[in-house]
């Protein structure tokens, strides 16, 4: 197995033999005992008998109203009996072995509880697991899920490293913990923990489970029950770290190794039964521990935030695979580590994405780098029209394709999107499926054309499509090869974006109203700092109640006070002040949350929106329903006591209809639209929403005094620029002598900003005007994220 030896394991851990726990007696006498075929309950008594704290619990338990006993049992025999061979052997060791190994530790980086509640979770759901593929011992299962994460343990009570300062530096890394643990503290917590597990002479089944759980082991000469329970407890490991029940928050997953579906047939597993027993016997557990583990609601928040972590972090791990660039990067913003450097930032770049259209740009901007194209967009589908949309465009014609619409089928992005075949045509004007229409258009010259679908699921919803090339050569097969492949992955990254944006949605947005919902105001609320840098010292809370609604649904349905609900917040949105945060509460009330405004601003608010409400929604006149406001001033530092302000502002005596009915069902059903329907609209919605002012109104430009060089990309000539004007995208300066540079000729820059650290900007630009010897010029290619230049024009 190619164990640790001591002097490996000393590098790492101090090995004060005083301080090193040691397996617990009455855990090593009942696992032991357990092997024998002959052992009996009376044996099994006798050893927790020897422990009076698993003694007093297990009374406790089985006098406890779970097991319903007509009378109380004060015999420690009596109650084993009762509970079993199996479960007193599951309770008495973990209990043997938390009390000696996991106890709660002062380190407040490391949560022992919540430590112990995953390696529990993955006990029990190891058990259930090995009794779904029939491994022949479950029980064995549950000890080595119990132990799985021990090293662990061992980093924190003696690493020579603080494991809390690691877990902290961690928690925001995009791999796998044990990864990370092997290259700053110099070995993982499989190997320290399968170490001990082999001084402490446990199974040799138990101490490869400890040791591989995160490894490859198919290249090892395993028997096959000890390859079936290494893929049992990563599994298990896995599948908890899933649902939001990892041993700390981490956003990097457990690695699955493929060697886990050779070894165990998933597909004969009930992995939703077993996860729901697991949470049962959780449950069922804590109750024997006396511990108050996290609620079921706390879980389901996990569950979200874990869910939307693995997403992320499978994006970036399909991209670091993948998108790797043929050429030298053109940016010193993508030499800078944390900008687009390596492989390994781009892929963080990409999980940190906020919006479809940064995904876009991202994919666009490699492909850049990739194939070196005059010209590269990607078409989405109208879902309507089935149109084909230029809906990101790259190069000199970018301004008179963007939103440019062809018809359904036509050109050869039409025939890729009809056929969903890649498709490479070396010379256009050989091919008959290649349309003009467009190069009349824009006065362009294609020779050049591949291009590739966009699907998943065999879905299509767009095409990448690259024209010409910067030294004017045809692409090849092989470049259609890697675009197709590049195009494979850049749809699951849309399509997992897309997904987990409607996850996020449906658990914080309200599906009627789109508005942030009552989880979303929790969560504000909970963060002090965030709530004081949004809105200052002071807020100002506005309530705001709709009476009535009951009377509608009763009298006229639900479908009717939804709408008069819709109304409702279309009329809130648009009368909200500047800064201000619009909640909807519950069913009848909405909450606003601002910075502190004056009695007299709150007053002649407070009219504007009654008017726009009885203007839009309802007739005051009418028997409708009405709208009651209260403004409350608080300060950021009593902000936990906002849900009670709300709650007691409410009408006492408003009634709600709870009964929910089909058309509400349909509602919620309806907030995970189909990504091919419905992604065109939102990358148009996401840019018309997020632009900044500052790109609108220009203030990325700089008059600048800067010298640098090019390099003549076609002659290699070479020569000094002095440069008078730069923005993100484009450049003005004056060229030493003219050196055979006309409109279109691309140049490599080279030049030092005259910020503090003299950064050195290199670009290739494309030149679009000259005149008397200035040359104005754009940034070909230039990275979604500039960090050396967008600190220069912040500054």
């Amino acid at each position: 197995m190619n164990l640790l030896s001591e002097s490996e394991i000393k590098k790492v851990l101090l090995l004060d033999n005083e301080r090193l726990p040691s397996f617990p007696m009455a855990a090593a006498r009942l696992l032991e005992l357990s092997k024998d075929e002959n052992a009996s309950l009376k044996d099994f008594s006798k050893i927790v008998e020897t422990d009076p704290a698993i003694s007093v619990r297990v009374l406790e338990i089985v006098n406890s109203a779970m097991y319903g006993l007509q009378r109380k049992t004060t015999a420690l025999s009596e109650a084993v009996a009762f509970l079993g061979m199996d479960e007193i052997k599951k309770l008495a060791i973990g209990m043997s072995i938390f009390k000696n190994l996991f106890h709660p530790h002062k380190n407040a980086q490391f949560n022992r509880l919540l430590f112990w509640r995953h390696c529990l979770s993955v006990a029990v759901l190891s058990m259930n697991i090995a009794r779904e593929c029939n491994y022949p011992e479950p029980e064995e299962a549950y000890l080595a899920g119990l132990l799985h994460d021990i090293g662990k343990i061992f980093l924190d009570i003696q690493g020579r490293h603080s494991y809390g300062d690691f877990i902290q530096n961690a928690a925001r890394a995009h791999e796998p913990i044990d990864q990370i643990e092997r290259t700053t503290l110099g070995l993982g917590h499989d190997d320290i923990g399968s170490y001990f597990c082999l001084k402490w002479k446990l199974p040799e089944n138990l101490i490869k489970a400890v040791k591989y759980h995160h490894k490859p082991f198919g290249h090892k000469e395993f028997s096959r029950e000890e390859n079936q329970l290494i893929s049992i407890i990563a599994l298990a490991d896995f599948l908890c770290w899933s649902q939001g029940i990892g041993s700390f928050d981490l956003i990097g997953p457990p690695v699955l190794s493929p060697d886990v579906e050779t070894s165990i047939d998933m597909a004969e597993i009930d992995i939703v039964t077993c996860i729901v027993e697991m949470n049962r016997e959780i449950d069922n557990i804590s109750r024997f521990y006396n511990f108050a583990f996290p609620s079921s609601s706390q879980l389901q928040k996990n569950l979200l935030w874990t869910s939307l972590k693995l997403s992320k972090i499978n994006t970036k791990y399909y991209y670091q695979k993948i998108l790797l660039p043929d050429t030298e990067p053109e940016s010193d913003d993508i030499k800078d580590s944390s900008a687009l450097g390596g492989d390994l930032e781009f892929g963080k770049l990409l999980a940190k994405t906020g919006s479809i259209n940064e995904i876009l740009d991202i994919i666009m901007y490699q492909v850049g780098r990739m194939f070196n194209p005059l010209h590269w967009s990607i078409l989405l589908k109208d879902p309507k029209t089935e149109e084909m949309i230029f809906s990101v465009v790259v190069g000199s014609n970018k301004k008179k394709l963007q939103g440019l619409r062809l018809p359904k089928g036509e050109g050869i992005a039409g025939h890729i999107m009809t056929t969903g075949d890649s498709l490479i045509v070396e010379k256009v004007e050989q091919d008959t499926r290649f349309s003009q229409r467009v190069d009349k258009y824009t006065g362009f010259t294609t020779e050049s054309i591949i291009g590739t679908p966009l699907k998943t699921d065999q879905k299509i919803f767009g095409v990448i499509e690259l024209i010409n090339t910067i030294d004017q050569k045809n692409f090849t097969p092989r470049d259609l090869n890697k675009l197709s492949l590049t195009a494979e992955y850049a749809a699951l990254a849309i399509e997992k974006f897309y997904y987990t944006q409607a996850l996020k949605n449906m658990a914080t947005r309200d599906s009627l109203t789109r508005l942030e919902n009552r989880f979303s105001f929790d969560r504000t609320l909970a963060n002090k700092i965030k709530i004081k840098q949004r809105f200052g010292e002071q807020l100002t809370l506005m309530v705001i109640q709709i009476n009535g609604l009951w009377k509608i649904t009763k009298t006229k349905g639900r479908l009717k006070s939804n709408e008069t609900i819709k109304k409702t917040a279309l009329v809130l949105s648009r009368t909200r002040l500047k800064r201000a945060v619009l909640f909807r509460y519950d069913e009848e009330t909405f909450v606003v949350l601002m910075p502190g405004i004056s009695k007299d601003k709150a007053d002649h608010h407070k009219k504007n929106i009654l008017n726009a409400f009885y203007q839009h929604v309802t007739d005051r006149t009418a028997s409708g329903p009405d709208m009651e406001i209260a403004f409350f001033q608080i300060a950021a530092e009593d902000i936990y006591q906002v849900n009670s302000i709300v709650e007691s502002s409410l009408v006492n005596s408003k009634q709600t209809i709870k009964e929910e009915t089909a058309e509400k069902e349909e509602e919620k059903e309806a907030a995970v639209e189909s990504m091919e329907a419905h992604l065109q609209p939102l990358v148009q919605e996401e840019r018309e929403k997020t632009q900044p002012d500052s790109v609108k109104k220009g203030v990325y430009e700089k008059t600048v005094s800067l010298t640098g060089t090019f390099t003549h990309l076609k002659n290699r000539q070479t020569g000094s620029i002095w440069i008078k004007k730069l923005s993100l995208k484009s450049i003005r300066f004056k060229l030493s002598t003219p050196h055979n540079v006309i409109e279109n000729t691309f140049l490599d820059i080279k030049f030092n900003l005259d910020d503090a650290k003299r950064s050195l900007v290199e670009r290739r630009i494309v030149v679009r005007k000259i005149q008397n010897n200035y040359v104005e010029a754009d940034f070909y290619n230039p990275p979604p994220y500039a960090k050396s230049l967008g600190f220069y024009f912040m500054n």
